[in-house]
């Protein structure tokens, strides 16, 4: 029941040439920048998948043992000599050493392919990860541990629903919540309620979104689940700055900061926090928000999200230098966007675009945007895009900008403001 299968197909032949070929097309992009040590990186990421693949499948039979021990010192020599100050390095290296040359895989392989998975997340190669995890889920056998396979479950629905694979996702998610409420592990449950909460939200519907969020920050509340309710909390503030309630956005947005212990995902919570600050016109509070993401240890997907936010409000706030410096270093993590970011990044710009008078430039932006979400059924961002051009076509005037509402001088976010201030100054 608890099978790599379930959440990551069936095993392809290790003699297919094109298996793992996320870390091939990495290697072939690094080449063509000539950044050489970046492409000897991937590639060695690619070697390693192979040699765990043959190490998977390999028989009990002493002429193809002798085969893998050569494949396993070729290997080696390899990842010896790629850059020793490369986190991706002591990575490598570490899968490596936890390969055994004879018996079953031990329990160091497993975490050692997990936690180079995590760190390619971290590093925005959402695909590359995916083919990590899966490796990881195989090395444990046939049969995995309930409480390792959910969070391999909840880890893959998250990789799948960042890359817009939304079937798979909630079919991950729907296996994390299955699995977790048989060992009473509840946390990981209302996780995995919430993971096909956000790929509904994803899809573009929010009201089941939203239920999906307010359930769950009622039976966390009820169960004193402090991380639980954090997650409900943001998830709760997206659905509810998509459906236009902007104080209840922010709210629910401070709330889960307040609560997250984590403090990745703290980072991600300021960081919608900031996104929903600026929507309000409070740009003081909304950079000091921004600002602490970007100089924080977040990830790398964490992190240019909060600089697309950076440049929308720079352009919003009539600032074409700091547009263009944020733009130029967005542009540097554009590889390793996820298809729904990088239909962010390409709307953001083509609005920064039409706000400074580029029109023509801003068109071409806003429909690449357009064939991105198409192509990846992102349906809320394709109606969104194609109604930015449809107001490009209609409107020619330069950029007027948006004044402050309201809101942006109401206790609640003044209060907001001088609570990130003290949280910076720590």
């Amino acid at each position: 029941m608890y099978t790599p299968q379930r959440l990551f197909g069936e095993v392809r032949s290790s003699s297919e040439i094109l298996s793992h070929e996320p870390f091939l097309e990495r290697a072939r992009l690094q080449r063509e920048q000539e950044q050489d040590s970046s492409a000897r990186l991937a590639l060695g990421a690619y070697l390693v998948a192979r040699l765990v693949d043959k190490l998977l499948t390999l028989p009990i039979d002493t002429e193809r043992a002798e085969g893998f021990s050569w494949q396993l010192e070729a290997v080696r020599r390899h990842i010896a000599e790629l850059p020793s100050e490369a986190a991706e390095t002591a990575h490598l290296a570490g899968v490596v050493a936890a390969i055994p040359t004879e018996g079953s895989p031990r329990s160091n392989l497993w975490m050692s392919l997990t936690a180079y998975a995590y760190y390619l997340e971290h590093e925005g190669r959402l695909e590359e990860s995916l083919e990590m995890l899966s490796l990881a889920a195989r090395s444990q056998g046939e049969q995995t541990a309930p409480h390792d396979f959910a969070v391999y479950a909840l880890f893959a629905g998250r990789l799948n629903r960042l890359l817009a694979r939304w079937d798979d996702a909630m079919s991950c998610y729907g296996a994390a919540e299955e699995v977790a409420a048989e060992i009473q592990d509840f946390v990981s449950m209302l996780r995995g309620r919430l993971g096909k909460g956000a790929v509904q939200r994803g899809k573009g519907n929010l009201p089941a979104a939203r239920l999906a969020a307010e359930d769950v920050a009622r039976q966390a509340a009820e169960l004193s689940l402090p991380d639980a309710q954090a997650l409900a909390y943001a998830d709760l503030g997206v659905v509810y700055s998509m459906q236009g309630l902007r104080l209840e956005a922010l709210e629910a947005h401070y709330r889960a900061f307040q609560l997250h212990p984590d403090p990745i995902q703290r980072m991600r919570t300021l960081g919608d926090l900031g996104i929903g600050l600026a929507e309000i016109g409070a740009y003081a509070a909304a950079r000091l928000a921004f600002q602490i993401v970007a100089e924080s240890n977040a990830s790398v997907l964490v992190r240019t999200n909060v600089l697309l936010e950076m440049m929308d409000l720079e352009s919003n706030a009539g600032n074409r230098v700091a547009f263009e410096r944020c733009r130029a270093t967005v542009e540097d993590y554009r590889s390793r966007m996820s298809p729904s970011m990088c239909v962010d990044y390409y709307y953001k710009v083509g609005l920064g675009l039409a706000r400074f008078g580029q029109h023509g430039r801003a068109r071409a932006s806003l429909s690449e945007a357009s064939v991105i979400a198409e192509r990846h059924h992102l349906n809320a961002w394709y109606f969104k895009v194609e109604q930015a051009l449809a107001d490009l076509a209609t409107r020619r005037d330069d950029h007027v900008q948006v004044q402050p509402s309201e809101l942006s001088e109401s206790p609640a976010v003044r209060e907001m403001e001088n609570r990130l201030r003290e949280y910076a100054l720590r």
